[in-house]
C-alpha cells in the first residue's frame, strides 16, 4: 500500500489527530485487496472506519474525529 494523502482531524474534546491514507496499488491488488481501495489509519497505527469524506470512527474507542 502506498501512502496517498495525511490530514489533520480533531474530537469533539478538541483532541487533535494525524489521519493518513493508504491506497492499494493496481500491481499490488489481489483478491484480498481491490485495486484503488483505501485504508484510513491514524499516525500511531489506529484503525478508522470512514463515515464520510469528514467524519470517522477511531475503531479501538469508538469516538468520531473530524477532518480540519
Amino acid at each position: 500500500m502506498d501512502l496517498v494523502e495525511k490530514f489533520d482531524a480533531k474530537g469533539k474534546t478538541g483532541g487533535a489527530y494525524h489521519v493518513e491514507v493508504y491506497q492499494t496499488a493496481l500491481e499490488e491488488a489481489d483478491k484480498a485487496a481491490p485495486p484503488g481501495l483505501k485504508t484510513y489509519k491514524l499516525a500511531d497505527g489506529r484503525a478508522l472506519d470512514p463515515l464520510s469524506d469528514a467524519k470517522f470512527k477511531i475503531v479501538q474507542t469508538g469516538e468520531k474525529i473530524y477532518r480540519v
